[in-house]
């Protein structure tokens, strides 16, 4: 939850910026690119893993990837408001 709190501040942080300049695009701008970094930061968190030789356990293992799924969807939850912005900004301009 906190996540997605995050994501919701930085979407509103675009839309007062945007509301502040009178230029609406900037809310596409801000918020796509919050949403763009956290969506590679996920899968970067996926993907990045300790070396295989260093793990013994299987449970050390489920217990990395637990930890880089969650990575995931803390990364998901903080672009997601971001994207709402940008197709709401997208809808209302055209």
């Amino acid at each position: 939850m906190k996540y997605f709190l995050i994501g919701t501040v930085i979407a509103l942080v675009g839309v007062l910026v945007a509301y502040a300049t009178m230029d609406w695009s900037l809310v596409s701008i801000i918020s796509g690119i919050a949403a763009g970094i956290a969506l590679i930061w996920g899968v970067l968190a996926l993907g990045a893993g300790k070396n295989k030789s260093t793990r013994t356990t299987s449970s050390e293992k489920r217990r990395e990837k637990q930890q880089r799924v969650t990575k995931m969807k803390n990364a998901v939850m903080i672009a997601v408001p971001n994207m709402v912005a940008v197709i709401v900004n997208l809808i209302m301009i055209s």
